[in-house]
């Protein structure tokens, strides 16, 4: 309800009226009029001078509203909120948004207690509008922007870095990686405390996050992107010690007023929404966008391809000359557990793996204070009292005897001074992102099988497969999106023979201290060998009876879970190779089934090993199928993988189930 108090409202409603009342209000200053004559006249000659210099063309204008470009002289903001435009067109008419911009800076009405000025809602606006008209608006309204000052100064910004936070495939908001922003403070830096900055993030608005949703809702722009801003220490907490993910930090070079405009813009934004796309119009896309208002000429958004990566911006960015000034890295606590593992003789991980069991264990005790020369105390306790944090953050319920262990483990790390440490750490397995290899993929293959020779065409738009190199991409995972083949037998026209609409496979190793699952989700179509035998329901098919097979591409749901290991502490790691032994089901469906579909239960085996550029890959499964004529099937591959650069690959795979076999070599190119 809005109360009437003189000439000022008074608004006592819930947060969509007093949301509702400032779109109306927008639009009701957009056309705004000056009562004074002098006002008038002011006005007139602001929009004439505005007009003949075609502000409204201006990069910095068309990047301040988010203005895409759609055919010759037609744009279309991304911003879909009406309240962040003036004018009822304004989302696509940057010369009716920008005059419109211009009345509303002239109002000098009393403004209602919830509601902010024009001036003091768009402060970036009001900042380019000055620069090139050179009027001071605030001459004519007189008012004072006491909230977005007080908020600016909280923030005390002097410089912002980009931070990518690494791939984490247990949670579907986070299996790309993902960038925010980072808002530094000098006197946070000298003070060693950084993590006490305020960070920046654009995340979809998703009540549900379970697989399947937010993959169609992300795909379709279902959800709305928003801008949020919260303690660094936040995100540092989340993903560094809950989520297992290495954070890397690039400060990027801008000088004091870009800065102040990309803060004043951010302020701006507060009142914008945008369709959230997870494939391009995401988190990385909107962070570059708002570095392109800080920096109109940067033009880095033309580079983009249609899939927008965050691994791919960072690479962006370090290309574009002297935009990065320096780059930090922030291990993961499960990184730092690992490299302190890795760190450790035989002797040292011995003790370890006995205290982190958090029993009273005196014997231990005296290892580490009789043996000084022998035994890094510092490396053992500083890898104990981490793991403990680990596994608390992870929800363990420890036991009241575990708790004063760690008490007196703590107790003894802090009789040793820092800077008698005996140990320096080094992070050799934690690659940058911007050491990954390209997402995108097309190979050319031939090959042999029992249904003749054929040539292969492969297409995958992103992301990364097992025989990918891993180094900067997702360990031991999978993130494959729409990889499709062609192929064309010996003879006969070139066929469809399979599509992943999209698989992730996670193979984390288990271990005592993490104890993470391995899963494993794949949907698409694959192609199926029948047999030209009588099924139980319909009459033999015409079929070229030269052969006993026919092929015919299913669709397919495909999904495990369990365990992997891997000696993931050797130096040499993983020393043996890497096992996965999963345990699931696949659902296929195709009229050429006896009942329109067939599924059942699977178990599967997966063993990977790296050497050097070389990598092999095989896999055994043995499928059972309910209500299908053949009801048990053994499928076995073994592939070989040798890379020549990040961009180029050779790999050699050998198929065999019941009713086909068949060999490939094929050549792949990432781009």
């Amino acid at each position: 309800m809005l109360v009437s108090s003189g000439k000022l409202f008074i608004l006592k409603a819930d947060p969509l009226v007093l949301e509702t009342f400032d779109l109306q209000k927008t639009k009701e200053w957009g056309r705004y009029q000056p009562n004074s004559p002098e006002n008038s006249h002011q006005l007139t000659e602001l929009l004439l001078q505005s007009d003949k210099l075609r502000l409204y063309e201006d990069v910095g204008w068309i990047q301040l509203l988010h203005y895409e470009k759609k055919g010759e002289g037609k744009f279309k903001s991304e911003v879909n909120s009406e309240r962040f435009f003036f004018d009822p067109k304004g989302r696509v008419n940057p010369r009716a948004e920008l005059e419109a911009t211009i009345r509303s800076f002239f109002v000098t009405e009393a403004i209602p207690d919830s509601l902010l000025h024009p001036l003091c809602s768009y402060p970036a606006r009001y900042n380019f509008l000055k620069k090139h008209l050179f009027f001071e608006f605030f001459d004519i309204s007189k008012v004072r922007c006491d909230r977005y000052k007080n908020w600016k100064n909280s923030l005390q910004v002097n410089s912002v870095s980009i931070v990518f936070a690494s791939y984490y495939l247990q949670s579907p908001a986070s299996y790309f990686g993902h960038t925010l922003l980072k808002l530094n403070q000098n006197a946070n830096a000298i003070s060693q405390s950084e993590i006490l900055d305020y960070g920046l993030n654009y995340a979809a608005d998703a009540q549900s996050i379970n697989p399947i949703s937010y993959a169609y809702f992300g795909l379709t722009g279902g959800y709305q992107g928003k801008f949020y801003l919260f303690p660094y220490y936040l995100k540092v907490n989340e993903y560094n010690d809950l989520e297992n993910r290495d954070l890397w930090e690039y400060e990027i070079r801008l000088n004091e007023e870009e800065v102040d405009i990309l803060i004043s813009h951010l302020w701006e934004l507060s009142r914008a929404e945008f369709h959230y796309y997870f494939l391009n119009k995401n988190c990385s896309y909107q962070l570059m966008e708002l570095l392109e208002v800080a920096k109109p000429n940067l033009d880095l958004k033309s580079k983009l391809g249609i899939v927008v990566s965050p691994v791919d911006t960072i690479k962006f960015y370090l290309s574009t000359k002297d935009l990065i000034s320096e780059k930090k890295f922030r291990p993961s606590l499960y990184t730092e557990i690992k490299s302190k593992l890795l760190e450790m003789n035989a002797e040292e991980k011995e003790i370890f793996w006995a205290l982190t069991d958090f029993s009273n264990t005196r014997m231990e005790v005296n290892r580490l204070l009789e043996t000084p020369n022998k035994i890094r105390s510092d490396l053992i306790l500083d890898a104990v009292l981490e793991t403990y944090r680990y596994q608390k953050n992870r929800g363990v319920d420890f036991s009241e005897s575990a708790k004063l262990s760690y008490k007196q483990w703590l107790n003894l790390r802090s009789q040793i001074k820092e800077e008698n440490l005996d140990y320096k750490l080094n992070f050799e397995t934690s690659f940058p992102p911007e050491s990954s290899h390209p997402m995108g993929r097309v190979s050319l293959g031939s090959g042999y099988s029992n249904l003749g020779s054929f040539v292969e065409w492969k297409y995958r738009l992103a992301y990364h497969d097992l025989l990918n190199s891993s180094k900067g991409s997702t360990p031991n995972g999978e993130l494959v999106f729409f990889d499709g083949a062609v192929r064309n037998y010996e003879g006969k026209r070139p066929e469809f023979s399979s599509l992943s609409i999209m698989r992730i496979l996670s193979l984390q190793p288990y271990n005592s201290i993490s104890k993470q699952l391995s899963y494993l989700f794949d949907f698409g179509w694959q192609t199926t060998v029948f047999t030209k035998e009588k099924d139980y329901f319909s009459q033999v098919r015409s079929i070229d009876d030269s052969n006993p097979y026919y092929r015919k591409q299913v669709s397919n749901i495909d999904v495990g879970v369990g365990y992997t290991l891997a000696d993931e502490f050797s130096k040499s790691s993983p020393k043996f190779g890497v096992f996965s032994l999963l345990a699931g089901g696949k659902f296929q469906s195709h009229p050429s089934f006896e009942t329109g579909s067939r599924f059942g239960p699977n178990v599967q085996g997966i063993y990977q090993k790296e050497l050097g550029n070389w990598k092999i890959l095989g896999s055994l499964i043995a499928q059972h199928y309910t209500f299908s004529r053949d009801l048990n099937v053994g499928v076995g591959s073994l592939k070989l993988r040798y890379l020549f650069s990040d961009t180029a690959e050779f790999r050699l795979e050998l198929f065999s189930e019941r009713l086909y076999r068949e060999f490939n070599l094929s050549f792949h190119y990432l781009f």
